[in-house]
């Protein structure tokens, strides 16, 4: 029994001494392992899954961005001209518009954009200016009897007088009419003898204008 316990004890310890060895032994081999990893990993090389060592990663290129052919102007193609404006139609070109220049004391109908009537002309005094844009005949009489608006006394009070032809074509009373009292006409006659705002027209010229024009006719003053 003695020789028996004895044989145990060593075989106990002979195991203990294998099994300290053999962790040992594994702690090298882990230590040996990191370390060859760590000297693969230095050199740029890596390996497969058969341990055959892979190419090292080339180094990645800065990215250099590609031109968009389409933003580009293609050299065979003619640029597109751009447009040119729309020209603003001209409204003697259309219908049966009168035109009368201040500056000149002038008066110009046309059909159409042809001349029909030319006729020089007094218009307002500089107190009593006729006024300028763009109207349009509102009614016609033939006669017509004009009565002073400003009483007698008054610097801007004239007699009652009848005219032949008279068309009105703004509010607050302004004509085109005949003037059978005047003898002063075209340039410069509004800064001598001027109206009291209405225009005043020779009577041949102003018969044949008042027979040609009808209500709704554009009349410009300029």
């Amino acid at each position: 029994m003695a020789a028996t316990h004895s044989t145990r004890i060593h075989s106990h310890r002979l195991g203990r001494k294998l099994a300290i060895l053999s962790i040992a032994l594994a702690i090298v081999a882990g230590a040996f392992a990191l370390r060859a990893a760590a000297s693969l990993a230095d050199t740029g090389l890596d390996y497969g899954l058969t341990g055959t060592p892979l190419a090292a990663a080339p180094s990645q290129a800065p990215l250099v961005p590609t031109p968009d052919p389409t933003l580009a102007p293609d050299p065979t193609v003619a640029p597109t001209p751009n447009p040119a404006p729309t020209p603003t139609p001209d409204p003697r070109q259309t219908g049966k518009v009168i035109v009368v220049s201040i500056a000149q004391q002038r008066l110009v109908a046309y059909q159409d954009g042809t001349v029909v009537l030319t006729s020089n002309v007094a218009t307002g005094m500089p107190a009593l200016p006729t006024p300028t844009g763009t109207f349009h005949i509102m009614s016609k009489s033939s006669p017509y009897k004009f009565v002073s608006p400003w009483p007698r006394g008054n610097q801007y009070w004239y007699p009652t007088e009848w005219v032949s032809y008279a068309m009105l074509f703004a509010d607050d009373g302004y004509f085109l009419h005949d003037a059978p009292w005047r003898t002063v006409w075209g340039a410069g006659a509004n800064l001598t003898h001027g109206s009291h705002g209405c225009i005043n027209v020779p009577k041949a010229a102003m018969a044949s204008l008042y027979s040609w024009a009808t209500d709704g006719t554009t009349v410009i003053v300029e």
